[in-house]
Order: C-alpha cells, then structure tokens, then sequence
C-alpha cells in the first residue's frame, strides 16, 4: 500500500514538472519535497 503511494505521489510530481531521482540520499530527498511543497503551496 505505502509503496502504492508513494508511486503515486512521484507520478504527480512528475506531472508538475518535479523530477524525483532514489538514487539520492534520503536527507537530499527530503530536501526536494520539502521545496516542492513550498512551490506548490506558494502558488496556490
């Protein structure tokens, strides 16, 4: 289920425009849904 969602999520990042790479460390990782959330939130 949870790799479900997370499947999905990338799918509509993917769509915004935002590209996801796992071969990153988690930290970096977390870094850009950290600002993809503030892009998203800043526009809306």
């Amino acid at each position: 289920m949870a790799k479900k969602q997370l499947v999905d999520l990338v799918n509509r990042l993917k769509k915004s425009g935002i590209k996801i790479s796992f071969t990153k460390p988690k930290s970096d990782y977390l870094l850009h849904i950290n600002q993809a959330g503030k892009i998203s939130s800043s526009t809306n």
